[in-house]
């Protein structure tokens, strides 16, 4: 069963044939939207005329970085906003502050972090339980770790659609939160941590002005303690799901659904499962966009935003 929202190569997913057939058939492509003060994407229809009014609409302004991103309460105001998969892990190094910095320079209006805990208690940015995938260690556990022994590596960009990139220092989850907090909404997952210690997680989130407005809890679609959890102290929850695994499952959604505010369904999950959880009445989340076609398709099928590997070429379209 997977841990995480994305296929085993860390987001980089060929164009799919049914990305870019559907995504022409359904008479649809994305185009960038900025207003009130936010930048997303939007299926644009080049139908009865529309290429020609999109042509001679009057442009908006482009807000600045910090403008286009959203907090919580904004995103589902705004169809089609986009979340930073690692700060955008097909791009640069992820979950570096480099990831996260280039991600809301180009527009961005949400962020998603994994978490992982060091032995002295240091929170940061860490998909696996190991560093051995991003840092080529071998059997480094990062929980029987301190954060000064995690300090001396870094994470490779090997993974990266430019593996010729320098590496970049492991990330602490408050140093984000510092930098983008109070602009954009921050997707959350502590992944292997053990439960005992997510209240001191809460108590990091609850540093900040408006917690609940910051910060969605985000989980594979199993998970029970962080969600429930979360949605006692009135967070957002966000748990994803493959089109596959509802397929062979047919009580899964059933079974788990009422953790999540919010659900997810991976680019390829098929017609069929993004029409089940449209049809939910809950806000659908792509997962993971590494391209322009795919994010096209993503919103044909439904989705109200989407959750972005390949930030430089779904946001520059």
């Amino acid at each position: 069963m997977p841990d995480d929202n994305e296929d085993p190569t860390g987001g980089r997913r060929p164009i799919s044939r049914r990305a870019l057939v559907g995504g022409i058939a359904g008479g649809v492509i994305g185009a960038a939207v900025i207003a009130g003060g936010g930048a997303w994407l939007l299926p644009r229809a080049f139908e009865n005329g529309g290429a020609k009014a999109a042509a001679t609409a009057t442009p908006t302004p482009t807000p600045t970085p910090t403008e286009k991103g959203l907090l919580v309460d904004s995103l589902l105001k705004h169809p089609g906003f986009t979340v930073a998969h690692r700060g955008g892990s097909l791009d640069w190094p992820e979950m570096s502050m480099l990831a996260y910095r280039e991600s809301v320079a180009l527009g961005v209006n949400a962020l998603e972090i994994s978490l992982a805990r060091t032995s002295d208690g240091v929170w940061f940015g860490l998909h696996d339980e190991t560093l051995d995938r991003t840092s080529g260690t071998s059997g480094f556990v990062a929980a029987d770790h301190t954060w000064a022994e995690v300090q001396t590596h870094l994470i490779s960009s090997a993974e990266t659609n430019d593996p010729t990139q320098a590496p970049q220092p492991y990330l602490r989850f408050d140093e984000l939160v510092e930098a983008y907090g109070s602009t954009h909404t921050i997707f959350v997952d502590p992944k292997v941590v053990p439960v005992e210690h997510f209240g001191e997680l809460f108590a990091l989130m609850a540093r900040t002005t408006n917690p609940t407005g910051t910060f969605v809890a985000k989980g594979y679609c199993t998970a029970t303690q962080w969600p429930l959890d979360a949605k006692a102290r009135g967070f957002q929850t966000w748990g994803y799901y493959y089109g596959a695994e509802l397929s062979a499952t047919p009580s899964l959604l059933a079974s788990t659904q009422d953790r999540w505010s919010w659900l997810g369904l991976d680019v390829d999950g098929g017609e069929q499962a993004w029409s089940t959880l449209t049809a939910s009445g809950k806000p659908v989340l792509a997962h993971i966009v590494a391209t322009r076609p795919e994010a096209d398709e993503s919103l044909r099928l439904g989705a109200s935003g989407l959750v972005v590997s390949g930030v430089r070429e779904v946001l520059r379209g």
